[in-house]
């Protein structure tokens, strides 16, 4: 009857400790789940540097006009009347 008894209580206490760190709620799901909030975390916090160099940007154009003149100028290339235009050219 002992014997039994203590069969029992090992095979309790295993099972207990193999859901406490296995289990859905367990150990092991705790520190997948801090991994993929660590990893999120830093997504988010480059996501939101790029945001604001974005918002910094728009501001900028929206108040300055030499913020757009500047950017017409050199995505498209336009030049004023009167300049001259010099494009370097590699050879290779």
């Amino acid at each position: 009857m002992t014997r039994l008894l203590l069969v029992f209580f090992v095979c309790a206490i295993g099972y207990q400790s193999y859901h406490w760190y296995y289990g859905d709620q367990g150990v092991k799901r705790q520190e997948e789940l801090a991994k993929q909030i660590e990893y999120q975390e830093r997504i988010n916090l480059r996501l939101e540097q790029r945001n604001q160099a974005l918002r910094a940007q728009v501001e900028d154009l929206r108040l300055g006009g030499e913020a757009v003149e500047e950017r017409i100028r050199t995505e498209l290339q336009y030049i004023k009347d009167g300049e001259v235009f010099y494009r370097m050219v590699d050879k290779r």
